[in-house]
């Protein structure tokens, strides 16, 4: 918007209220809110779940039978709330090792009496993962370790286990589209999968054998619009993943660079939608709640007030628009307020760039707004694990935001002789500490450059020792867990 001359100076909004969960190191994880507004979340260190109204700011705990990670949580049809169960540990650490041969379950909580009911899943150490209900009822969910499907119908009493094609998948969160498709990600295969619940048909789409550049190293929150684009939160990256399954297009927006001595990628883990079309997601490393929309290729972040790592790893849409989220870490819940306004926003001269392997370009930044109180400092972010393939310096790097109306800043960009080929977004914005705001501008690199994939400092090679060891630690759990099996479950 424009500037109006007599706006009055504000402070920025207050965008994020965080809530201290009674249980101390209780460890919420999953949550879900239902149709009345409530807020249920599970509490993995404490076995229990836990129940926020936000009408009253006041807590509720049922402690759940069992001992045990509780990843996934749903309500379905008749208000019931469902949560998956591992009774050993899923680690929340990137590139942590995740103890293999548990039980795993389903656990349904009626909220009228208050009671438990408990369902056994047959696979030996399937650490089921993320669940979801679906139009007549029956109860979804994914085995982490057990690559395959589970589906539960309480009408019937009868649960089902689908293997999925590829062994060491890692089937991770899970959706529907609204033709009634199932779609899944393999967290440890670089893939998004669906099922068709008709013909019980799974088709796989392997990010890197689509477009090798466009790298998705541990896909997990997922979403799909109405006109079924596939939204993904890369785990093992600094970005969010658009693809469309009919072009095989994918797309990645990349978010903001935590401190190095943090985390060195922000990690997003999950993804929703809401009713504007807006994709939010959570950043594990870059401790923020952020949204992205397509239409008009602006990114707001919100920075988590507690830090430097709360551990947010789930959000969830309420009725109203807010959307709420865990931190595993910090002990707490959270809120988002979604009609809170955000009182800049930042523009680019140019929406499309090219460049060359080793070429610069410019373009113009500018902020504009309401008068507020405070500094920001322009930023750039690159979806790539190479921060030396595009530089960016502007000037001024920093802008007033008590003064839009004069603050333009010169943005130089220069790519590196190694930048590979390819079609990316460039991410260019406005950080004023509680709030991150950007413009994402597609950029292509064209010409010879070095198809390479160097980690050159330190902070960054922590990234492929990561990656390596979870690798590593994975396989071994899976080997381990099938020759530890005496009988396979039927798909």
């Amino acid at each position: 918007m424009g500037q109006h001359p007599a706006a009055a100076l504000t402070t920025l909004p207050r965008y994020i209220v965080e809530y201290d969960v009674p249980t101390p190191n209780s460890a919420p994880l999953a949550l879900t809110v239902d149709r009345n507004g409530i807020v249920w979340f599970t509490e993995s260190n404490a076995s229990k779940l836990g129940r926020f109204d936000p009408g009253t700011d006041t807590f509720t705990e049922y402690k759940v039978p069992g001992v045990g990670d509780m990843w996934g949580i749903t309500v379905d049809q008749t208000g019931a709330v469902w949560v998956t169960q591992y009774s050993l540990k899923g680690s929340v650490s990137p590139g942590g090792a995740i103890e293999a041969g548990g039980n795993g379950r389903l656990i349904r909580f009626n909220p009228n009496d208050e009671n438990f009911t408990i369902v056994t899943i047959p696979t030996p150490g399937s650490f089921p993962f993320r669940i979801i209900a679906d139009a007549e009822g029956r109860l979804w969910f994914t085995e982490l370790l057990g690559d395959r499907i589970g589906s539960y119908d309480p009408s019937s009493d009868k649960l089902q286990e689908y293997a999925v094609p590829t062994q060491f998948a890692g089937p991770a969160d899970l959706t529907f589209d609204s033709h009634g498709t199932l779609w899944f990600t393999e967290a440890y295969n670089e893939s998004v999968a669906s099922f068709d619940l008709q013909t019980k048909q799974f088709t796989e789409y392997h990010f890197s054998s689509i477009d090798p550049t466009q790298y998705v190293g541990s896909p997990v929150g997922i979403e799909v619009t109405p006109d079924g684009i596939v939204w993904v939160a890369d785990h093992g990256g600094n970005w969010i993943v658009e693809f469309n399954s009919t072009s095989q297009q994918i797309i990645r927006y990349p978010t903001h660079e935590p401190p190095p001595q943090v985390y060195p990628i922000s990690i997003p883990n999950d993804l929703l939608l809401d009713g504007h079309g807006q994709v939010w997601f959570a950043e594990h490393g870059g401790n923020s709640i952020g949204f992205l929309d397509p239409r008009t290729q602006k990114m707001v972040e919100f920075a988590i007030p507690t830090g430097p790592i709360s551990t947010a790893l789930w959000i969830a849409l309420a009725p109203d628009g807010n959307v709420w989220f865990t931190e595993w870490s910090g002990n707490k819940i959270g809120v988002v307020y979604a009609n809170q306004t955000v009182p800049f926003t930042v523009d680019a001269s140019e929406s499309h760039l090219d460049l060359q392997p080793g070429g610069q370009t410019s373009l113009v930044l500018s902020a504009s707004g309401v008068q507020t109180l405070g500094n920001g400092t322009y930023v750039y972010s690159w979806p790539s694990y190479t921060p030396e393939d595009i530089n960016v310096t502007f000037s001024p790097p920093s802008a007033s935001l008590m003064d839009l109306t004069n603050n333009p800043s010169q943005a130089k960009i220069t790519a590196s002789p190694r930048t590979t080929p390819g079609q990316y977004i460039l991410g260019l914005g406005l950080d004023a500490g509680t709030v991150r705001v950007w413009t994402m501008v597609k950029t292509e690199v064209s010409g010879q450059g070095a198809v390479t994939f160097l980690l050159p400092n330190t902070a960054w090679s922590m990234i492929g020792a990561t990656v390596a060891v979870l690798v590593l630690v994975l396989v071994t759990v899976r080997r381990l867990q099938r020759s530890n099996r005496k009988t396979a479950v039927p798909a």
